[in-house]
């Protein structure tokens, strides 16, 4: 069981390196896009830079394939694997890490959260559901990072109401500290503008964004400041 386990662990970080988003801007020849993709800010993140340089149809694309390949990975390790199911959910994680820190095309890849919808949808469908309709409301309200970080938190929360089983549970809180700590990636590039690096961890992990909220006077005001100098 160990030999297997760990083989389908390779396999599932393997499958989260599928590079959606570069596969998708290659074929478009999005050659500026690749450029500005970037790991340190979600202003910089493929997917959002797609929305404006291919439009809404290719982003969701490439969305759905990130989100397939957690599926359907997931699903072929729970019923072909022949895996426990702690081995499995150790299957499922590595997919995520694989999305979020792969070994090439790394600076388009993603944040982690299209590879998470995939791997719920797979074992937790309803809590992900619970998650992204928080999600959809985040977005209609323009707070797309806070309800990201409240729906994911709240998986594993909802996932032990429902009397999931603790392995389950254990996956709810692994995917969000990956999650998180794929975020923390340019902490430090917001701290050399001169937030305070506590203030900054919170914009990453929080609103999963390099500064507060737009909208907020914060927000604004440095705003101003920056078009001023």
């Amino acid at each position: 069981m160990i030999g297997r386990g760990i083989l389908w662990a390779a396999f599932g970080y393997l499958a989260g390196t599928f590079p959606s988003t570069w596969l998708v801007a290659t074929a478009k020849g999005a050659s500026e896009l690749m450029e500005r993709s970037g790991r340190s800010s979600s202003e910089t993140d493929p997917h959002i830079l797609m929305v404006t340089e291919l439009g809404v149809g290719w982003t969701a694309l490439a969305a759905t394939l990130d989100v397939l390949k957690g599926f359907l990975f997931v699903l072929a390790a729970r019923d072909l694997g022949d895996l426990d199911r702690g081995w499995l959910v150790i299957a499922a994680v590595t997919v995520v890490v694989g999305h979020s820190f792969p070994f090439y095309a790394r600076q388009m890849a993603g944040r982690g959260l299209a590879a998470s919808a995939g791997v719920y949808l797979a074992l937790l469908p309803v809590e992900m559901s619970i998650a992204g309709a928080l999600i959809v409301v985040g977005g209609a309200l323009r707070a797309t990072g806070l309800a990201a970080t409240l729906g994911m938190a709240g998986v594993p929360v909802v996932a032990a109401l429902r009397g999931q089983p603790g392995e389950f549970l254990a996956l709810g809180a692994a995917v969000f500290g990956v999650l998180m700590i794929r975020r923390l990636e340019g902490v430090g590039e917001i701290a050399a503008n001169g937030i305070p690096r506590g203030r900054a961890i919170m914009y990453r992990c929080l609103f999963d964004s390099s500064g507060p909220p737009p909208g907020t006077g914060i927000w604004d005001a440095r705003r101003e400041e920056q078009a001023e100098s």
